[in-house]
């Protein structure tokens, strides 16, 4: 299934950065994750963590956060202060039954094949904890610049009554945010990189300093049947 920022599995920092700075800059996800579970004092892992800068953020609110990557082009890049991170599959985390309170990823897909991470994610979480996926709800400017099929799939999951998603235990919060392209030349750099030739033909018609992004975070306890 196609990602919905591709280039986030490129082992370049300066590019992470300025995604990081890009993309949610007021931060809304973090606030959202702080009112589904409050992060202080808590242990947390972050699944498909790639160079370690979101797991950073967590950091500064949790007892401890480890990152969680599989590819070795990342995990060399992976070098973050007060972050344990180590190498991992999302169907094996290195990490004993019960041994966190969250665990953070935007790896699962909402697609049946996705059950055995989520049973391992759901494994090494304590009672009372969250698994949270960060994915894509849609119906907004980011849609028309990702594949089609992304965007179906992504709709079809979030339905209220029938989607993927609640049909697999998991409660929806959604997370209006933004894609800040004000500044013109880190815009013109990133958007081609992320969207091809959609981000391309985007920079050319006129356009808006942000692009509205809805992400939801789909969240569960261990304890949902």
């Amino acid at each position: 299934m196609p990602a919905l920022l591709p280039a986030w599995t490129e082992a370049d920092p300066e590019l992470h950065e300025r995604l990081a700075a890009a993309i949610d800059p007021e931060r809304k996800v973090l606030e959202a994750l702080e009112r589904i579970v409050p992060l202080s004092g808590k242990r947390i892992a972050d699944v498909g963590t790639g160079i370690g800068h979101y797991p950073m953020l967590l950091a500064r609110r949790t007892a401890r956060t480890y990152g969680v990557e599989s590819d070795p082009a990342l995990l060399a890049e992976a070098h973050q202060p007060n972050i344990r991170i180590v190498e991992g599959e999302p169907t094996r985390l290195p990490l004993r039954s019960g041994a966190v309170d969250v665990v953070l990823t935007a790896n699962i897909w909402p697609d049946d094949t996705s059950l055995p991470a989520i049973a391992e994610g759901l494994r090494v979480i304590r009672p009372g904890g969250r698994l949270v996926v960060i994915g894509y709800y849609g119906r907004d400017d980011v849609g028309p610049l990702l594949e089609p099929e992304t965007v179906a799939l992504s709709i079809e999951a979030t339905q209220r009554r029938t989607g993927w998603w609640l049909r697999n235990g998991f409660k929806i919060k959604v997370v209006h945010t933004r894609v800040d392209v004000s500044d013109s030349q880190l815009a013109h750099e990133l958007l081609p990189r992320l969207y091809g030739d959609r981000g391309r033909a985007w920079l050319m018609a006129p356009h808006p300093s942000s692009l509205r992004l809805n992400l939801g975070l789909f969240h569960r306890s261990p304890e949902t049947v």
